[in-house]
Order: C-alpha cells, then sequence, then structure tokens
C-alpha cells in the first residue's frame, strides 16, 4: 500500500488559525444593553428546582407571554410574595 500525500500539519494550522471577523457596521442610535431585574448580583443566587405538571407549566408560560414577561420572574415574584406573607 502506497503512501498518499497528505497535508503538513503547518497547512492544518494555517486552515484553522483564527480569523479576524468582519468590523460592525456602525449602528445610527446603539440601544444600551437590557439591564438585568435581579435586585442581587449572579453570584449570590442558588438554583431552585420545582416539579409541575406539564400543564402547570404551559399555563405559567401563556401566562408570562401574555404579562409581556418570563416564567422566571413569576415564580421570583411568588417566591417573594409568600416570603412576605410568612414575616409579616
Amino acid at each position: 500500500m502506497a503512501a498518499k500525500n497528505r497535508p503538513s500539519l503547518a497547512s492544518l494550522s494555517d486552515r484553522l488559525a483564527r480569523k479576524d471577523p468582519p468590523a460592525p457596521a456602525p449602528a445610527a442610535e446603539a440601544d444600551p444593553p437590557p439591564t438585568p431585574a435581579r435586585s442581587e448580583p449572579k453570584e449570590r443566587r442558588v438554583q431552585v428546582l420545582v416539579r409541575m405538571t406539564p400543564a402547570e407549566r404551559k399555563a405559567l408560560r401563556r401566562i408570562a407571554l401574555e404579562g409581556d414577561t418570563t416564567v422566571q420572574a413569576l415564580v421570583e415574584d411568588a417566591i417573594r410574595d409568600v416570603i412576605r406573607r410568612h414575616d409579616g
């Protein structure tokens, strides 16, 4: 079996080298990045897992969509409401 001519590793590194991305087109007025609605920095938050039925999840997603918000924001508000009721 004869050896096939293979490209050198140097040509491989040239082909895989990172290429500079094209410069973005200047925008007339750039919108400022959205500010998160969180009151605490991300590193001070913890994750909580909640189980629910598919119908409950669908209802939450519908409510969030109709309220132009996210399920995350709805759940955070609900948790804060429960905490307020029990603290006060």
